[in-house]
């Protein structure tokens, strides 16, 4: 069997390669959460069928309508994205977050508990319950949906986009 069809060998490999690399002086270093995805500055509307009128979902992305949920947002962000996300955690999850663009301690904890609920809904989620909107959470969590051209939200009604 070649080394590389066992999963022994593919680690063994892997390790001899990171040696080498590594006396060559090169650093071989896995990005973090934050390092692999821009942060989340503004927000993209998403149009969401089955309302009377219409209605849109409000998703935090890396700029203004420009469709890109790959990122990140943590403690110390402070924009519209964040204000995004805790409308999303007030109205899906529960929560009671004053809407002030900034990803604070009560945001933080706030995501923690939407963490926490979502890895009990769904088995297999296993997310880090971290407090950080990343990739992991970002796939399971529900967002909330308003009137269309900047109507209410509308009360405890969620869009689960992935």
């Amino acid at each position: 069997m070649p080394i590389l069809e066992s999963r022994t060998g593919r680690r063994g490999a892997a390790a001899t390669l990171l040696a080498v690399l590594a006396s060559a002086g090169l650093a071989v270093l896995a990005p973090t959460s934050a390092q692999a995805a821009s942060t989340c500055t503004s927000l993209t509307y998403y149009r969401v069928g089955g309302y009377p009128g219409g209605a849109d979902m409000h998703v935090p992305t890396i700029g203004w309508q420009d469709g890109n949920k790959t990122c990140y947002l943590k403690y110390g962000n402070s924009n519209s994205a964040v204000k995004v996300l805790q409308e999303a955690l007030n109205n899906c999850y529960a929560q009671s977050l004053r809407l002030d663009g900034q990803y604070g301690t009560n945001t933080r904890n706030a995501v923690r508990a939407a963490q926490h609920q979502i890895n009990e809904t769904f088995v297999y989620a296993n997310i880090a319950e971290d407090g950080e909107y990343g990739p992991q959470t970002r796939a399971y969590m529900g967002f909330a949906i308003f009137g269309v051209n900047g109507g209410p939200v509308i009360p405890n009604t969620c869009y689960y986009p992935g």
